[in-house]
C-alpha cells in the first residue's frame, strides 16, 4: 500500500496545478449540483418494524387525516384576563388560519365539539391546525404563512404562540464553530511555527467538508435524510480532515529540515504518514458503516453521511494536500535558526532521548517510572468518572429540546405551563376493528381501558375513521414526555394489550413520541452486542495485522472501553444531572437522544484507533531498530507525542465548539466526543498505554508463529517505499573514460546484480546469492551445483521471478520495482513441462522472419536427442519457442518505432535439462540471428565452457548456502567474512591468466 501511496503523492506533487484545479472544479460542480438537485432535510425518525411505527403506518393507510401533520396556535390572555374575553378575536383568527397552505381543517377552542382546548384556569387556549401532508413535506413558505396568519390575533394584549411548527434551518457553521476553527489554527501555528503550514490543514479540511455537505444536500433530493446528518458529517469531517493533514504536513516538514527535495518529500510523506492516515480512516469508516447493523434507517443514513466525510477527508489528504505541498516547494522549510528546526534536529540526534528533555520526554518518563501506579490510577479514575452512566436515560428529543427562544420551544413551554407537563407528549392508541360489528361497544371498551390508570391525566373519546375499521384514542399523561413515569405508563398499557384483546376480540398498538423513543432504545439495546462484535472485532483484527501483536489490539480495546464509559458518565452528569449545564448552554436537562450511545461508540472507536496507530507505530519503529521494548516505548512516544497532542487538541476544540448553543440532538454527541477524545488521547493513549507497554515488555510485541504466518504483512511505516527508492537509486555504471557526463557517458549494464537472492533459487531453505555485471550484447551463463536452480535466476533476470533481497537491475530497470517494464523488453523460454502451453509464453502467432533457419538448425542438431528426452511434441515446441524468441528479437529490433512493436532486448533460455554439448548447439544456432545489442541469458547445470561467437561471456555460478539468521529487532549485522556470503568483485580484473572469460562466483 505504501508504494501505491508514494506513486499517488508523487503524481500530485509533480502535477500540482492540475490536481488543485481538478479539486476546485469538483467543488464547483458539487455546489452547483446542490443548488439544482438539493432537497429538504427532515427531522422525523422512522423505525420500521417497531410497534409504534406499525401504528403510524396504519394511520397513514386508514386514517390519513390523522396521519397528516398538525400544529397548534396558542392564545394566552394578558395577566388577570381570560381567553373568553377574546373569543371573537380568536374565532376570526381561526378562519384566517384555515386559508393557510395545505391546511385541511382548523378546530378552534370555542367551536362546537371542541374539547380540552381551554385550560382549567381559562388563561390559555389553542386552535388545532390539521395539514393534508406530513409536517416534513411543508416548505419554509408554508410555515411562514401559518405564522403570519396566527400573529394577526396578537392584538389587545393577547399573546400568540405556536407548537408543532418547523423552525428555520440552522446555519451550517455559526460563531461557536468558527471559534473551534480559530483554536485549531492556533494549535497548528504553535505546532509548526509557520502561518503557511498552519493554514494548509484548515484549507484542505474545509474543501473536504464543502464537498461532503454538497453531496449530502444532493442526496437529500433523492432520499430522506435527517437534519442531523450534515451537522455530524461537518463536525467529523473538520476534525479528521485537520488531523490527517496535520500528520502528513508534520512528516513533510521534518523531511524538509533534513534536506529532502520538496516534491520527493511530499510523496514520501504520503507513503509513510499517509499509510497511517488510510488505516486510521478505514477504522473510522468501518465503525460508522457498522451503524447499519442497528437497521434503523435514519441512523444508517447518518453513519453513511459521516463515513463519506471521512472518505473525502482521506482522499483530500492524499491528493490535494501533496499537490499544495509540491506547489509551495521550499517555502515550507523552516529557517535553520527557527525553534521548529532546532527542535527537530535535536530530537533526531542519537542521544535525543537523554539530552533533549521536551515536555513529551518528561511526561513519558513520569508515567513509566511507576507503571503499576499509573495504570491503577488511570483505571480507577476513569471508572469513577463513568459511575454516573449507570443512571443514563435515553429518549427521542421533542420540541422541548430545541434551543430556548425558538418558536417551537416557546410554544412547547407555553403548553406545558398551561396544560401540564404531559400535554406535549400524548400517547396515541390505534385499534384495528375491521372484524368488529358493534362499533359503540368497541369505542367504549377501548376508551375505558385506559381510564383510571396511574399517571393518566385524561383520555379522549375513541374516534373511528371514515371506513369504520379503525379507532384512535389520545391519552394525556400526568408526567413529562421524557419522565420515568410516562415510560412506565407505556409499558403498562402494552402489558395489558393481550388481556384486552382476549376479552374484546381486537387489540391495540401504542405510538407517539415517547413510544417511539422506547422502541428505538430497545432496538439499539438489542443491536449493541452485534455492533460491538462486528465493528470492534473487525478493527481489532486490523490492529493485529498492522502491529503484528496480540497485546496491542487488546490493550487498545480496553483503553477504548474506559474512554467510552467515562464519556457516558460525563454526558450523564451534564445533561441529566445538570452539572455545568448553564455554563455549557445545554438546551434542556433531561435524557439524551436514544442513539447517542451507539453513535458515540462508533465514532470514538475510530478516533481512538487513530491515536493508537499514530503513537504505537512510532514505538514499533523504535522496537524494530533497537529491540529494547522500554526504549522503544519512551523514544517512540517522544517522536509522536507532539503531533498526537496537537491532533487531539484540534479534534477536542472542533467537537467542543458544537456544544454551546447546539441543538439537543448534537449537543450530547459533541460533548461526548470532545470528552472522549480528551480522555482517550491524554489519559489512555499517552498515559495508560505507555505504562502498560512498559509492564508487558517484549510480551507486548509478541505474536504466535502460526498466526504470524497467516496474517498479511502491512507496510505501515513505508518500508516498501524505502526499499523501492533504494532499488531505484542503485545504478552501477561501467567505468568511463574520465570525460564529463553526457553523450560520452558509459551506457548502463544490461544485467547488474549485487548479492541478489531470488525466490526458489535453492532448495531446502537455502539461498543462492549472486553478483554480476554484464554489458549489453553479452552472454550471461547461469550455472549451479547441487541444490540450486539456475532457471529461477534466469527467470528473475527476465522479470519473471521474485527478487527477495539484494539488488538486481536489468536493462536499466530496477527489480522488482519495474518488473512489468522489463517484461515488455524481454522473453523467457522455460523448459517444457507436460501439459504446459508454451505458446502462451510468447504471444506470437506466426514464425517471424529468420525463425525458420534457427528452427531448422536446432531440429537437425538436437531434434532426435531432445525427442528422446522430452518426447517429440514437447521437444518440437521448445525448439520452436527458442527460434521464435530469437528471430522476434532480431525482427523487432530491425523495425522502426512507428510500427508500434516493443523492442526485445533480452532473451533468457532455460537449458538446465540439456548437456553442455547440447547447450553449445543451441548457442551456435541462436547467436547468428540474435542482434549484437541483445543480451542472451542461459541457465544450465554444466561446466562454464560455453561461448556465443564474439559475445562477452559472464558466468554466474550459484552456490547454495544457509541464509543468515534473521536479525533480532535492533540487532546489528554480524561481523566477519564467514557471517555473510561474499561475492567476488565483478569489477576486478580476472586473476587467472588462463581463463578465457571473467567468472563471477557467489
Amino acid at each position: 500500500m505504501a508504494t501505491l501511496l508514494y506513486r499517488i503523492g508523487r503524481f500530485a506533487a509533480r502535477r500540482s496545478i492540475a490536481v488543485i484545479v481538478g479539486w476546485v472544479v469538483l467543488l464547483g460542480l458539487a455546489i452547483g449540483g446542490a443548488q439544482a438537485l438539493g432537497g429538504t432535510l427532515t427531522a422525523s425518525f422512522a423505525i420500521p418494524g417497531t410497534e409504534s411505527q406499525q401504528a403510524i403506518d396504519m394511520l397513514d393507510q386508514r386514517f390519513p387525516q390523522a396521519a397528516g401533520g398538525s400544529a397548534r396556535v396558542i392564545y394566552v390572555a394578558p395577566e388577570g384576563g381570560q381567553v373568553t374575553d377574546f373569543q371573537d378575536q380568536i374565532d376570526a383568527n381561526v378562519t384566517e388560519l384555515a386559508a393557510a397552505p395545505h391546511v385541511s381543517g382548523v378546530t378552534g377552542p370555542f367551536d362546537s365539539g371542541a374539547s380540552g382546548q381551554v385550560n382549567s384556569a381559562g388563561t390559555m387556549a389553542f386552535a388545532t391546525v390539521q395539514y393534508d401532508v406530513a409536517t416534513a413535506s411543508l416548505t419554509a413558505a408554508d410555515n411562514e404563512a401559518l405564522l403570519a396568519a396566527g400573529e394577526k390575533a396578537a392584538t389587545g394584549g393577547l399573546e400568540v404562540g405556536f407548537s408543532g411548527v418547523t423552525d428555520p434551518p440552522e446555519a451550517g457553521v455559526d460563531y461557536t464553530e468558527a471559534i473551534g476553527l480559530v483554536v485549531a489554527f492556533v494549535v497548528l501555528f504553535i505546532t509548526f511555527g509557520s502561518l503557511l503550514a498552519a493554514g494548509m490543514p484548515l484549507i484542505t479540511a474545509l474543501v473536504g467538508v464543502g464537498v461532503t455537505s454538497t453531496l449530502i444536500t444532493i442526496a437529500s433530493g433523492f432520499a430522506s435524510i435527517s437534519s442531523t446528518a450534515p451537522l455530524l458529517a461537518t463536525m467529523l469531517g473538520l476534525a479528521v480532515g485537520i488531523d490527517y493533514a496535520l500528520f502528513i504536513v508534520s512528516r513533510h516538514r521534518t523531511q524538509l529540515i533534513h534536506g529532502m527535495d520538496p516534491k520527493e518529500s511530499a510523496a514520501i510523506a504520503v507513503s509513510t504518514a499517509g499509510s497511517a492516515v488510510v488505516f486510521a480512516g478505514l477504522t473510522v469508516i468501518i465503525a460508522l458503516l457498522g451503524l447499519s447493523v442497528v437497521q434503523i434507517p435514519f441512523l444508517t443514513v447518518m453513519g453513511v453521511g459521516a463515513a463519506v466525510s471521512v472518505v473525502i477527508a482521506v482522499v483530500v489528504a492524499l491528493t490535494l494536500l501533496p499537490a499544495i505541498l509540491g506547489l509551495l516547494g521550499r517555502k515550507l522549510i523552516p529557517k535553520p535558526t527557527s525553534r521548529a528546526a532546532r527542535r527537530e534536529l535535536a530530537s533526531s540526534a542519537p542521544d535525543a532521548a537523554g539530552s533533549h528533555r521536551t515536555l513529551g520526554a518528561r511526561w513519558v518518563a513520569l508515567v513509566t517510572a511507576k507503571p503499576v501506579i499509573t495504570v491503577a490510577v488511570v483505571v480507577i479514575g476513569l471508572v469513577v468518572v463513568a459511575l454516573p452512566a449507570t443512571s443514563m436515560r435515553l429518549t427521542l428529543p421533542d420540541a422541548g429540546y430545541n434551543p430556548p427562544g425558538t418558536e417551537s420551544r416557546d410554544g412547547y413551554d407555553l403548553l406545558t405551563e398551561g396544560f401540564g407537563p404531559g400535554f406535549n407528549g400524548p400517547l396515541l392508541v390505534t385499534a384495528d376493528i375491521s372484524n368488529i360489528l358493534d362499533l359503540e361497544a368497541a369505542r367504549t371498551a377501548l376508551q375505558s381501558e385506559f381510564e383510571g390508570l396511574d399517571d393518566v391525566d385524561s383520555v379522549s373519546e375513541a374516534i373511528p375513521n371514515a371506513t369504520l375499521d379503525m379507532l384512535i384514542v389520545s391519552i394525556i399523561p400526568d408526567s413529562a414526555p421524557d419522565s420515568v413515569q410516562t415510560e412506565q405508563l407505556v409499558h403498562t398499557i402494552r402489558a395489558h394489550e393481550a388481556a384486552f384483546a382476549e376479552k374484546n376480540d381486537f387489540g391495540y398498538q401504542v405510538t407517539g413520541q415517547t413510544a417511539l423513543g422506547i422502541d428505538v432504545s430497545a432496538r439499539l439495546a438489542d443491536a449493541l452486542l452485534p455492533f460491538a462484535l462486528v465493528v470492534v472485532g473487525l478493527c481489532v483484527i486490523l490492529l493485529t495485522i498492522v502491529f503484528r501483536s496480540l497485546a496491542i489490539p487488546i490493550s487498545a480495546t480496553v483503553g477504548y472501553l474506559l474512554s467510552v464509559a467515562a464519556s457516558f458518565g460525563i454526558v450523564t452528569a451534564v445533561f441529566e444531572w445538570g452539572w455545568l449545564s448553564d455554563l455549557l448552554g445545554v438546551a434542556k436537562v433531561g435524557p439524551v437522544i436514544s442513539f447517542f450511545p451507539i453513535l458515540l461508540m462508533a465514532v470514538l472507536f475510530g478516533l481512538a484507533m487513530d491515536y493508537q496507530v499514530f503513537l504505537v507505530s512510532r514505538m514499533r519503529e523504535e522496537f524494530v531498530k533497537t529491540g529494547d521494548p522500554h526504549q522503544a516505548v519512551r523514544h517512540g512516544f517522544i517522536g509522536a507525542a507532539r503531533v498526537v497532542t496537537a491532533a487531539a487538541c484540534i479534534m477536542f476544540s472542533v467537537f467542543a465548539s458544537f456544544v454551546p448553543g447546539g441543538n439537543a440532538v448534537l449537543q450530547p454527541i459533541a460533548l461526548g466526543l470532545a470528552a472522549g477524545v480528551f480522555i482517550d488521547a491524554f489519559l489512555v493513549r499517552m498515559t495508560f498505554i505507555p505504562a502498560l507497554m512498559i509492564l508487558l515488555g517484549r510480551i507486548g510485541w509478541a505474536l504466535p508463529r502460526r498466526l504470524g504466518r497467516v496474517l498479511p504483512d502491512v507496510d505501515l511505516e513505508g518500508e516498501g517505499v524505502r526499499e523501492m527508492l533504494d532499488a531505484v537509486a542503485w545504478r552501477p555504471l561501467p567505468a568511463g573514460d574520465g570525460g564529463d557526463a553526457g553523450a560520452d557517458a558509459p551506457a548502463p549494464y544490461a544485467v547488474a546484480a549485487e548479492l541478489a537472492v531470488v525466490e526458489s533459487a535453492a532448495e531446502g531453505g537455502l539461498v543462492a546469492p549472486f553478483s554480476v555485471r554484464a554489458a549489453s550484447g553479452s552472454l550471461v551463463l547461469v550455472s549451479g551445483g547441487p541444490g540450486t536452480h539456475p532457471e529461477a535466476v534466469a527467470a528473475a533476470i527476465a522479470g519473471r521471478q521474485r527478487l527477495l533481497r539484494g539488488h538486481l537491475r536489468v536493462l536499466d530497470q530496477p527489480q522488482p520495482v519495474h518488473a512489468a517494464a522489463l517484461r515488455r523488453h524481454s522473453v523467457f523460454v522455460a523448459r517444457p513441462v507436460e501439459g504446459d502451453l508454451l505458446a502462451d509464453r510468447i504471444p506470437l502467432r506466426r514464425l517471424p522472419v529468420g525463425a525458420a533457419g534457427v528452427l531448422e538448425w536446432l531440429e537437425r542438431e538436437l531434434g532426435a536427442e531432445l525427442g528422446e528426452l522430452w518426447g517429440d511434441d514437447l521437444a518440437g515446441e521448445w525448439m520452436r519457442q527458442v527460434a521464435v524468441a530469437v528471430a522476434a528479437a532480431g525482427e523487432v529490433a530491425g523495425r522502426s518505432r512507428s510500427a508500434g512493436r516493443t523492442r526485445l532486448r533480452l532473451v533468457a533460455i532455460d537449458a538446465t535439462a540439456l548437456s553442455t554439448t547440447q547447450v553449445q548447439h543451441v548457442l551456435d544456432a541462436v547467436e547468428p540471428s540474435l542482434p549484437a545489442g541483445a543480451t542472451l541469458v542461459v541457465a544450465h547445470h554444466g561446466a562454464a565452457t560455453l561461448s556465443a561467437g564474439a559475445r562477452t561471456v559472464e558466468v554466474v555460478a550459484l552456490e547454495a548456502i544457509a541464509p543468515p539468521p534473521p536479525l533480532p529487532p535492533g540487532g546489528s549485522a554480524p561481523d566477519g567474512p564467514d557471517d555473510v556470503p561474499e561475492a567476488d568483485d565483478p569489477d576486478a580484473p580476472d586473476q587467472s591468466p588462463s581463463a578465457p572469460r571473467e567468472e563471477v562466483t557467489a
